[in-house]
């Protein structure tokens, strides 16, 4: 297992952050990218490496949200560098990836049953957006249209039913933090102030646990009539859940329309959020904490969602120093674990071959990184077992946090 020293949280980092998270990003490229469903002007992430031989294999259209949204994340790290040629490719890649989910959905975005899956789309087709504006001087018509497609979608989902919050599939049984705070986030993003508000304050009266300072996984509606209904509270608590609430604690405060008293109230509530993160989902690694890993399939993502956000909380100068440190230093660690943890091998190699395969020429090779930061690739991802894409985006996430928090 390897161990890192505890220096300050980003002077270790400096050594070249861009190129890890660029190492990530040419390597979930190079294993997993493709045409979807082998049509020409499309890209879509297989779901492992190596690929399924089916095109009926199932293909998880919210890893491609997030696959999306660290393309997006590559880009403006070299757009910020002063690398435009290379912002545009990976802008291009963004568009393609877009295209794919599309066509994989039934030729449309919102082509899907679950409001969380919609909600973390319409995040990264915002900030896809976005970089249409930058590079290009005007957002992409496909980006309009998807975007507007799935908040329409996104708004079915958010009723008073139960008192608030946003249901988590179109069957309309059960509201959760894991529709109903990257929801609450793309409406803060979408200019609709009070509609964010609602949805934070009925996560915050209904599932917020204040004495670990997380939030419970949601209400299920057992039964209804007569006027009445018979719930039941789910007590689960998952990482990736804090993040994108305290996304949305974060720029809901930042928004124009919020007056004094409440920016204090929300950035508070996000202080919180770090502080309950920090001592709900790490592990002890080498005198520091990391963000504790989940394992594969959809848990895979998890850690690299939370990341995402403790970054930005890093950054945000509203937050208290001592709340800043801890979320660049969960960040920091997490990746430089990550990193140190890796394999690195010859994607041409038999990667079936029994041992580590063979590594190539500096420069030729691919990595594999784990899916728990505090244990190596070479034991939590043993070589010739297949490699999750949700694990490898989570990576890269993390890396790309990385990077953001010494370029800033």
């Amino acid at each position: 297992m390897p161990t890192v020293p505890a220096p300050d949280p980003l002077h270790h980092l400096a050594s070249g952050p861009a190129a890890r998270a660029d190492k990530a990003a040419r390597s979930v490229r190079e294993l997993f990218a493709g045409r979807a469903l082998g049509v020409p002007g499309t890209l879509l992430g297989a779901p492992a490496h190596p690929r399924p031989e089916s095109r009926r294999a199932p293909w998880h259209y919210w890893w491609q949200a997030h696959l999306l949204d660290a393309v997006v994340d590559a880009a403006v790290r070299h757009l910020a560098a002063g690398d435009r040629g290379r912002a545009q490719a990976l802008r291009r890649d963004g568009h393609r990836l877009l295209r794919g989910i599309a066509l994989r959905s039934g030729g449309r975005v919102d082509g899907n049953s679950y409001y969380d899956d919609m909600a973390w789309l319409l995040l990264a087709v915002g900030r896809l957006s976005a970089l249409d504006r930058e590079l290009a001087g005007r957002p992409d018509t496909a980006c309009l249209d998807a975007g507007a497609a799935l908040l329409a979608r996104l708004e079915q989902g958010h009723t008073g039913d139960l008192g608030g919050g946003v249901f988590w599939n179109d069957r309309h049984d059960f509201k959760n933090t894991a529709s109903s705070a990257p929801a609450a986030l793309a409406f803060v993003r979408t200019h609709r102030p009070e509609q964010a508000a609602a949805v934070l304050r009925w996560l915050e009266d209904v599932l917020w646990e204040p004495r670990r300072k997380v939030y419970r996984d949601g209400v299920r509606l057992l039964a209804a009539g007569s006027g009445s209904e018979v719930t039941r509270l789910e007590e689960g608590v998952f990482s990736y859940n804090s993040g994108p609430v305290l996304g949305a604690l974060l720029e809901l405060a930042d928004a124009p329309a919020t007056g004094a008293g409440e920016r204090a109230r929300l950035l508070g509530a996000a202080a919180d959020v770090v502080e309950g993160a920090a001592g709900a989902f790490t592990r002890e690694l080498g005198g520091r904490l990391v963000l504790a890993g989940h394992g594969g399939g959809d848990a895979g993502l998890f850690t690299g969602i939370l990341a995402r956000y403790l970054a930005d909380a890093a950054r945000h100068p509203g937050l208290p120093e001592e709340s800043r440190s801890a979320a660049a230093e969960l960040v920091a660690a997490t990746a430089e674990a990550l990193w140190a943890g890796r394999r690195e091998f010859d994607p041409a190699a038999d990667f079936h071959a029994a041992g580590s395969p063979t590594p190539a020429a500096a420069g030729a090779t691919v990595a594999i990184f784990s899916p728990d930061p505090a244990r190596p690739a070479d034991e939590a991802q043993r070589p010739g077992v297949r490699v999750e894409l949700s694990t490898q985006v989570q990576a890269w996430t993390v890396l790309e946090a990385a990077a953001r928090l010494v370029r800033a």
